[in-house]
């Protein structure tokens, strides 16, 4: 059956054509003087592959992390949770996507610093209201009232006994 009848049929749903370009002539010829495509003498045609029942599904993570510096499923799940985390702080999309890249990064080297933004005991929406509530075991604040937070040490990994 010919290529075209098998595409006015129908019959190549789920399959890919490869038909690769030559030039009408075999001899090198100056850009300008080459003639158009000439015509393909065949067409080869990919099957695609199918999946017995019984076949192990592959693994979504074969390629990520540690082999490539690919996130992972559950570093993907993490960074997201983190981005949500973050922006419902207060703290911009952008910055909050960066903070959340770092985490992952910091994950990977087994870093044990963390971020105020992950601990419960942040408070307060935005860089001017940020403040521990947890402020005597941090050892931020002498006073409840100084408990208050710089943006600069929010978005620093820091190891804080006051971490939960």
């Amino acid at each position: 059956m010919s290529l075209m009848a098998m595409l006015k049929k129908g019959s190549l749903s789920g399959r890919a054509t490869a038909i690769p370009a030559t030039f009408a002539t075999d001899a090198p010829l100056p850009l300008s003087k080459v003639a158009t495509v000439a015509t393909v003498a065949t067409v080869a045609v990919a099957n695609t592959q199918r999946q017995a029942a019984n076949d192990p599904a592959p693994d979504p993570d074969r390629w990520c992390w540690p082999h490539s510096t690919a996130m992972n499923t559950a570093e993907l799940d993490l960074f997201a949770a983190s981005l949500a985390r973050f922006t419902d702080k207060g703290v911009i999309q952008i910055e909050a996507e960066s903070l959340a890249d770092k985490l992952v990064m910091r994950d990977r080297e087994s870093d044990d610093r963390r971020l105020c933004l992950e601990c419960t005991h942040l408070a307060g929406y935005g860089q001017s209201s940020w403040r521990c509530g947890n402020w005597q075991a941090a050892g931020v604040a002498t006073k409840a009232r100084d408990a208050h937070l710089p943006a600069d040490l929010v978005r620093q990994l820091q190891r804080c006994d006051g971490f939960n």
